[in-house]
């Protein structure tokens, strides 16, 4: 089940920092403009929300499952941590398809630019919060496993 976790972790989180990090920059140069690799990442985060959905599932899994070993201070902030990611992509999930609705992939438009700017800088804030929370829980994990070894 750990492993299940990380490699989607690791899918989700890193493929998310990747992105943000050096997909979007490089194709905004390549494209011309980042309006252009918009239109990328409007697809490209569908599947960003869903490897997050994923993740989630198997760190609520790995928390009832190894709920036992965890100390009480360990389980509350990663239960916490999985509360958050959950409402972070609840939030996601419900945003993307309203900003989805302002625009025309196919003929690269945005039909309110106001409306969908707004929409998206809250987006942006959202998935920051997010990527910051998966970061805490990374963490958390890993000392988690560091404690478990030192006092076994």
């Amino acid at each position: 089940m750990r492993v299940a976790l990380l490699l989607a972790f690791a899918n989700w989180w890193g493929g998310f920092t990747f992105y943000a990090s050096i997909v979007v920059p490089v194709g905004s140069e390549i494209l011309g403009s980042s309006r252009t690799q918009g239109f990328i990442t409007q697809e490209v985060t569908h599947w960003l929300n869903v490897a997050a959905a994923l993740t989630i599932s198997f760190l609520a899994m790995d928390l009832w499952l190894n709920r036992s070993i965890r100390g009480k201070w360990n389980l509350l902030l990663e239960v916490a941590l999985a509360i958050g990611l959950s409402l972070c992509l609840v939030t996601l999930a419900f945003l993307h398809p309203q900003m989805d609705e302002l625009i025309s992939v196919s003929g690269e438009t945005i039909s309110d630019e106001a409306k969908f700017y707004r929409i998206h800088r809250i987006y942006l804030w959202v998935s920051t919060v997010q990527w910051a929370l998966g970061a805490v829980w990374m963490a958390s994990f890993l000392m988690g496993i560091s404690n478990a070894k030192r006092e076994s």
